[in-house]
């Protein structure tokens, strides 16, 4: 991977070339020892990569493309080359960088070359006659982009802490975005940062700004549920393998071997599987190595069994990293970065050591399983689509198979007919019975100890509102929750910031599951195949029979591999001990986001009631946002708006 940096100055006076250089080495883990810089009047570009060494598995280096007209700064790496040039004809060649690629694209459809990339990308084209910015994120988030104003024009930039290091501007903290990471209200950010005036290009979305334009940015990426003529199930099936065998041998790594991230489950078992179909029908000859979680026994993450299982069907040997050992806080101890952010996915410590391990047996490239519930199952939400059809008996009787009678009729409702109401009529039901007990779905309740004040004054409820499931465009229940997982920006951030803790140890995360083909035709299948009456992913296990033991193929009605216990042993153990140093917070008090007393009292709470504590997922989020914006006053960063010409910017 590689930072980027642009800055663009309507007043032609950029920010020195030393000044620069420094902004873009900031990038930390992104950056390398190899910066390029081109600058020219009224631009500013460079991108800093590792130098690639004789143990460099990196399948396509990173690269600058300056011709007469355009300079083009990439972070990326492209799969299906081969159809790309095709498209581009004589234009370019195969043996072409990525950033030659994106070039070669753009020349020949301009903006709308992001229809024709394939791939894990962050791009930035200056376009030298007509002074204008172009700059575009593939779907998945894996590569992060940021833009933000500076001085009388425009910075873009891979690292939030690249944009704090220029001369003249002045960083300052994004209290809504951190109020909402702190809450653990996750769904309520879209595009905004923990750094005031900064936003995140979002996902599947590109932008275009210059000195006569506002900056102006639009999405480009909807991911299709329309329904043609259907292959039926069988050889849906099949078609499935061979698309993700593809997918998974263009992601593989070209020059050594690739580690897949295995669990026991349904999702990245597929991809190792159909990574050794590619392997024998001769598409890669990259060697594939298991790198796997072990739980101790009684563990709800535990698929040690079925792991070796699936290892001695394959002829393979796993690798284990054993998740009692690894720890939950690793990044606490260095917050004082901006890209840090408020806000860190519970499983870094995990990502982490599993980088570790590929590193250390040579691979610089690891596939994940992620995706797969996104594409291959759905929620109970299914149900309000039966009942939308007049399949009322039917949706009771699989609600009666999956509730087991836990919920009755009021979780039937919930699932069933609530997302069937108009949003004014939720809206004025939850106004009136308390989003408590009312909640729409994937909706997070406000922990106790968040100043009601602060969520009012931000409305952090309505902006779930806008963009939740619900929020969501498409003819069903199921194709509005896959809207919402393949779009929602929390998921591209966590995305971003999961493929950052991998890339810190040399190693570059790839999910084939996202390969766009793959999310074409697993959207266009029957919502039968996701969820029936609690069987899922069934199109999935059907692709990968013959591969996989018919064991671990059997329908399952409980969710296996779970990080639930692993994660509420080092809360009550490590994290517990955190909080209570941490109290009484004195940054999110001071901020008014928190109510110190009421936190105290929740974490004295959870010390007696343990997993059982509904609110522990808050706590975590809670600690992580106090000791990020504790470091930020550490270093003098201002909790309050500047004042300039008696206005709050």
């Amino acid at each position: 991977m590689t930072a980027i940096l642009g800055v663009f100055d309507t007043d032609a006076y950029g920010p020195g070339v030393r000044a620069f250089t420094d902004a873009l080495a900031s990038a930390l883990g992104r950056a390398g020892d190899n910066l390029r810089v081109h600058a020219e009047p009224a631009a500013m570009l460079g991108v800093a990569h590792r130098t690639p060494g004789p143990a460099s598995t990196w399948s396509q280096p990173p690269s600058f493309a300056v011709d007469d007209d355009y300079v083009v700064v990439a972070d990326a790496t492209l799969y299906y080359i081969a159809d790309l040039c095709r498209a581009l004809g004589e234009r370019v060649s195969a043996n072409a960088s990525p950033s030659q690629l994106i070039l070669a694209a753009f020349r020949a459809f301009g903006p709308d070359c992001v229809n024709h990339l394939e791939g894990d990308f962050a791009f930035l084209i200056w376009d030298r006659h007509s002074r204008r910015v172009f700059c575009a994120r593939d779907f998945t988030g894996r590569r992060p982009l940021f833009l933000a104003p500076w001085r009388n024009g425009l910075v873009v930039a891979t690292s939030l802490d690249s944009i704090a290091a220029l001369p003249g501007f002045d960083p300052q903290v994004n209290l809504a975005a951190v109020g909402a990471d702190a809450a653990g209200l996750l769904f309520a950010s879209d595009d905004e940062t923990c750094m005031r005036g900064v936003q995140s290009l979002r996902a599947g979305h590109r932008a275009q700004w210059s000195a006569r334009e506002p900056l102006v940015t639009s999405r480009y990426w909807y991911p299709s549920s329309i329904r043609g003529p259907q292959l039926p199930f069988d050889e849906a099936a099949a078609h499935l393998r061979e698309l993700l065998a593809t997918a998974v041998t263009e992601r593989m790594s070209s020059t050594g071997p690739t580690a897949v991230w295995m669990s026991g489950g349904r999702d990245s078992t597929a991809v190792f599987a159909a990574g050794v179909h590619g392997t024998r029908r001769g598409a890669t000859n990259s060697a594939m190595l298991p790198l796997c979680r072990s739980h101790p026994p009684g563990d709800s993450g535990r698929e040690d069994e079925t792991i070796a299982e699936i290892a001695a069907h394959l002829g393979v040997t796993p690798h284990w990293t054993d998740a009692q050992q690894t720890p939950l806080f690793p990044g606490l101890r260095n917050r004082t970065r901006w890209s840090a952010e408020p806000f860190a996915p519970p499983f870094e410590g995990l990502t982490r050591a599993l980088a570790r391990t590929g590193r250390g047996l040579g691979s610089s490239v690891a596939l994940d399983g992620y995706g797969g519930d996104f594409l291959f199952q759905v929620s109970r939400v299914y149900l309000s689509d039966l009942v939308a059809r007049g399949r009322v008996t039917k949706a009771l009787r699989e609600w009666r198979v999956m509730d087991g009678g836990k919920e009755g009729l009021r979780g039937f409702f919930h699932y069933g007919m609530q997302p069937l109401l108009p949003r004014w009529t939720t809206s004025a039901l939850r106004a009136a019975r308390g989003s408590r007990s009312f909640r729409a779905s994937m909706q997070r309740t406000t922990p106790p100890w968040i100043d009601e004040r602060f969520v009012r004054e931000h409305g952090l409820g309505e902006r779930f509102a806008s963009l939740g499931p619900d929020a969501q465009v498409g003819p069903s229940a199921v194709d509005r929750e896959a809207q919402f997982f393949l779009t929602h920006q929390y998921f591209a951030r966590v995305n971003a910031k999961m493929a950052g803790f991998a890339l810190d140890h040399g190693v570059e995360l790839r999910s084939p599951l996202l390969d766009r083909r793959v999310v074409e035709f697993a959207l266009s299948r029957p919502a039968e195949e996701r969820n029936n009456a609690g069987d899922h992913k069934r199109l999935l296990r059907a692709a990968m029979r013959g591969l996989l033991p018919e064991s671990v193929l059997a329908p399952r009605y409980a969710k296996s591999g779970t990080l639930a216990s692993y994660f509420a042993h080092h809360m009550r153990n490590d994290g517990l001990a955190q909080l209570t140093r941490l109290l009484p917070a004195r940054a999110l008090s001071d901020a008014g986001i928190i109510d110190s007393d009421e936190l105290a009292r929740a974490v004295g709470r959870y010390r007696v009631e343990g997993a059982a504590y509904p609110h522990t997922e808050s706590l975590y989020c809670t600690l992580q946002a106090e000791s990020w914006l504790s470091a930020r006053i550490a270093v003098g960063i201002s909790m309050r708006p500047r004042r300039s010409r008696g206005r709050a910017v």
